[in-house]
């Protein structure tokens, strides 16, 4: 347990207690070291009779035991899937079952955090409504009459798939902010540092003539551009000097450890991209691949300018903030080495016209 108080891990929790679903740690014996009080409501148990024990104990001596615990032997590897919760009446609760570790060094790699849904609210909705189309098959009496009720059930039937398409998404979001703000946790950023950046990248899209959707999709990856600074060590992050060699090539680890902790799920295709090519120059001089020009994912292309304006107008450890213009100065003279020269224009185009400005958010001091 004493992980548990390692800076990182600490901060994480936090964040359990703050989002709706359940949400547990569990190392790599099997062992749940915190679950959240949304997990304990949904188990009906006290936290003191499920942290620090057995995940697979809470189901006794059963075949769902036994699943369990194969599932956490392979615990590097990430799953999702539908599993129950088991309530001290007897009774299964039908939850989406997500888990990956933290991260890929330790202390974060011995942590695995797994997330519960409850979807038994679908379940029994989807089983009734398929009960309720099988009357309906038995009894109609004409072709007719049994095409008027599928009709009915068909609208019934796309408005759950829209229900539950919003519900994962909110869950997507939820995950996002919660990744994002973990990992500026440990870089001693409240947070609005990602959600400029947020704001920085839509703007910049719909000033390229992107649609809104597009841009709302660009934004909303552009959160998770620094997620791998969740395995650079503090005392690199931190400094408040120039770094060494060894350092800067530690820090620049986290473009491609970013890549790796995002899910492969289509969600997040943007999203590693983003988060492996935003320190990529328009000249090829970036890294971690040297790319150039159009090779560079048009979102990193963005987030890259995005990134750069908002690091260069904030302050750091090692350096007090630029003002706007300054830092608009520097970003025009990047153009067409450091910087797209068409995300650049749009840049400008922004800047004079006032709307390139830095939101303020209703939690700020």
């Amino acid at each position: 347990m004493a992980s548990l108080f390692d800076s990182s891990i600490k901060a994480i929790i936090e964040l359990l207690d703050a989002i709706n679903c359940g949400a547990l740690l569990v190392d790599r014996a099997g062992v749940i070291e915190y679950a959240n009080e949304r997990l304990c409501q949904m188990l009906g148990r006290p936290r003191g009779h499920v942290v620090g024990h057995r995940a697979e104990s809470l189901y006794g001596d059963t075949d769902a035991a036994e699943k369990l615990r194969h599932r956490l032997s392979a615990f590097d590897e990430p799953y999702e899937g539908e599993f129950f919760l088991p309530s001290v009446d007897g009774k299964k609760l039908a939850v989406i079952m997500s888990g990956k570790p933290l991260g890929k060094s330790p202390p974060l790699s011995d942590h695995m955090l797994i997330t519960v849904i409850n979807i038994s609210g679908q379940k029994a909705a989807e089983s009734q409504a398929h009960e309720e189309f099988e009357v309906i098959s038995r009894l109609s009496d004409t072709v007719i009459a049994q095409a008027l009720e599928l009709k009915r059930y068909n609208e019934r039937l796309e408005e759950k798939v829209r229900e539950r398409t919003l519900e994962l998404n909110e869950a997507n979001m939820e995950a996002i902010y919660m990744l994002a703000v973990a990992s500026e946790a440990k870089d001693a950023d409240t947070g609005a540092h990602v959600r400029r950046i947020q704001h920085y990248t839509h703007i910049l899209a719909r000033q390229l003539g992107l649609s809104e959707a597009i841009a709302e999709r660009l934004g909303y990856s552009a959160i998770l551009h620094d997620v791998g600074k969740m395995v650079v060590p503090d005392h690199i992050l931190k400094k408040p000097g120039p770094l060494d060699t060894g350092e800067r090539q530690a820090m620049q680890l986290h473009c491609i450890a970013g890549e790796r902790i995002l899910s492969k799920k289509p969600f997040f295709d943007i999203a590693r991209q983003v988060a492996r090519s935003h320190h990529e120059n328009w000249d090829g001089s970036g890294y971690p691949d040297g790319l150039a020009g159009e090779a560079i994912p048009l979102g990193a292309r963005i987030v890259h300018l995005a990134d750069i304006y908002d690091a260069l107008t904030s302050e750091r450890v090692y350096k007090p903030p630029w003002t706007p213009a300054a830092a608009t100065e520097h970003i025009l003279k990047g153009s067409g080495t450091q910087f797209d020269p068409n995300i650049v224009d749009a840049f400008r185009s922004l800047r004079e016209t006032g709307r390139f400005a830095a939101p303020r958010f209703e939690d700020e001091p």
